[in-house]
């Protein structure tokens, strides 16, 4: 429930604390002096806009919220990390004088779509001109669904569970369907690229090797001729060379170590070295000797350098790695393992097609069942709303009122393919119409009042009261269908908070707690004040709401009456 609002800088309101009662409140006083303006700070918690006119500075609204018995809320603030206090939640709403807004749940900011969603959860308000509920087919639905909650709502669940499972199956199917399209375009293209590619069988750097093996063969005389006669400088015969030098100095070593043993280390690395200049001069021997100076060598390495290269030249388009066409082979065969892949999910695309269609097929009937069966459950609710909603029309003074709850059909979605009307037979021989084109102004009022004291009397649910609040809901009634307003907003008010703005006293006489907004005006300014009446106060407002006096006997007298028969209904007593 709402405990407590306090409204700073709002229109005349500079700033006010209202404190509600937990069943029925009402709010009253003289036309002008504000009570539209508490009805706005109630609004701006629930996320709406401020008009800049109503203020010339920045704007402020505080609720305190008492979370017992609202766990979806209580949850949804604990998430937020919002702070709370003996099981009640503060919430802001601030609006600068530029009109920039800011609100904060529990202390912790967030944006006015979070604000709206969470108290809108607890907080429903009904202005004058706010009769979308009873025009709107998905809100009419939506009523219907909240009257028979504990019958639609597992049926509702499982059938917008299998929609989201199908249109999940149905974007994977068009998801294949665009692949096999691909398939047919470009896999023919990849196969026989790959299949080429298998064919010629490159060895990642092979092109490379092999433009390196033809710049030797280009080169072979001059090689053979630079190794054979680095051989010869390292061990030739014919003049002097390396090896024969190293020889006398390792001899001449080898008589001196004789007499200083030092020089034991130097004569054996001198051997080492002799060693590794013939291990040298062989493998260039060896070098020399291999170099094939043939034509046909020659003429083999170019063919396949030119085979290598076409096929990087052709294939490279076509099988394209992530920086753009392949430059040399390596890349070409790191490319093709992306065709590779993408070719088996081609080949398993047909075949998963087939599976999910034949799941979407199953799911189909499943979501037809499931949708039939919320249509039956709607209608037997709709029957039973119905019935609820007349039974307190009679009780508002419109017993010849007929009033149908209908379930027709509309295009399957995710709720179903349940179209809801409200009709309204305002008079015996009247048609069936919608009820927004039925009703009057006033019978307007008292089919929604009807409604919600329908769909507050048969909540399962009793903990968790949601908080209604009605501006003028009464506007256009008068005489005995204003005392049965008050007397039906009193009972909504056994199952809700119940706040209502309004001027006449049929309806203030039965709240349990009335506030009164008083205007004042004080050195050339105006502003406004609530105060709480109780006693004789609270006689001098109905009253002045009678008779437009608070000092007439006669309608003191009367008010007094009032107030005594709408307190004996409320207890019960006859």
């Amino acid at each position: 429930m709402l405990s407590t609002l306090r409204i700073r800088s709002i229109g005349v309101i500079e700033d006010a604390t209202l404190e509600f009662g937990p069943g029925f409140t009402a709010l009253t006083g003289e036309t002008g002096a504000g009570k539209t303006m508490v009805v706005t700070g109630l609004t701006m918690l629930l996320g709406a806009r401020l008009d800049r006119g109503r203020t010339g500075t920045a704007a402020t609204v505080d609720g305190t919220l008492t979370l017992a018995g609202h766990d979806g809320l209580a949850q949804a603030i604990d998430e937020l990390g919002a702070e709370e206090e003996d099981g009640e939640v503060l919430v802001v709403r601030r609006v600068t004088r530029e009109g920039r807004s800011r609100a904060h749940i529990g202390g912790v900011p967030v944006p006015i779509g979070t604000l709206a969603a969470l108290v809108g959860t607890a907080v429903t308000v009904h202005g004058q001109s706010d009769q979308q509920r009873l025009r709107e087919p998905d809100a009419q639905r939506e009523a219907l669904d909240r009257f028979a909650q504990h019958e639609v709502a597992g049926l509702l669940e499982q059938h917008q569970q299998l929609w989201d499972r199908r249109e999940q199956l149905r974007a994977r199917i068009d998801e294949l369907d665009h692949l096999l399209r691909r398939r047919d375009l470009e896999g023919a293209r990849l196969r026989e690229a790959l299949e080429r590619l298998e064919s010629v069988d490159p060895a990642p750097g092979e092109d490379q090797a092999l433009r390196e093996e033809l710049e030797r063969l280009g080169n072979a005389e001059q090689l053979r001729t630079d190794a054979d006669q680095a051989a010869t400088a390292l061990v030739g015969d014919d003049g002097p060379a390396a090896a024969a030098l190293l020889d006398i100095a390792a001899e001449a070593v080898h008589r001196a170590a004789r007499t200083d043993p030092q020089l034991v280390p130097l004569g054996e690395r001198m051997e080492a070295a002799r060693l590794e200049l013939s291990d040298l001069a062989a493998e260039l021997s060896r070098y020399a000797d291999g170099i094939d100076a043939s034509p046909g060598r020659l003429d083999a390495a170019n063919e396949r350098l030119h085979e290598l290269t076409t096929l990087v030249r052709d294939l490279g388009p076509v099988l394209p790695g992530p920086d753009g066409p392949a430059e040399d082979v390596t890349d070409l065969l790191e490319s093709s393992r992306g065709a590779a892949e993408a070719l088996d999910r081609y080949d398993g695309a047909e075949e998963e097609r087939e599976q999910a269609c034949a799941q979407l097929d199953s799911l189909e009937q499943e979501l037809d069942g499931a949708a039939t069966a919320l249509t039956e459950a709607r209608a037997r609710a709709a029957e039973e709303l119905s019935g609820a909603v007349q039974e307190e029309l009679r009780h508002l003074e419109m017993p010849d009122a007929a009033i149908t709850v209908e379930v027709g059909s509309q295009p399957h979605r995710r709720h179903g393919r349940d179209a809801i009307a409200i009709l309204l037979a305002p008079h015996p021989g009247a048609d069936h119409l919608p009820v927004a084109q039925a009703a009057s102004g006033g019978e307007l009022s008292r089919v929604m009042l009807a409604l919600e004291v329908a769909l507050a009397s048969h909540r399962k649910d009793r903990s968790a009261a949601p908080v209604f609040v009605f501006d003028e809901i009464d506007a256009g009634i008068g005489g005995r269908a204003a005392l049965a307003v008050g007397q039906r907003l009193a009972r909504l008010a056994r199952h809700a908070q119940v706040i209502v703005v309004t001027h006449l006293p049929q309806v203030a006489a039965h709240a349990g707690t009335h506030l009164r907004i008083e205007k004042t005006s004080t050195d050339g300014s105006t502003s406004s004040r609530i105060d709480a009446l109780d006693g004789e106060e609270r006689i001098r407002e109905l009253s002045r709401m009678l008779a437009g006096d608070d000092h007439s006997d006669v309608a003191l007298a009367h008010a007094r009456e009032l107030l005594e028969e709408a307190t004996a209904v409320g207890e019960g007593r006859p």
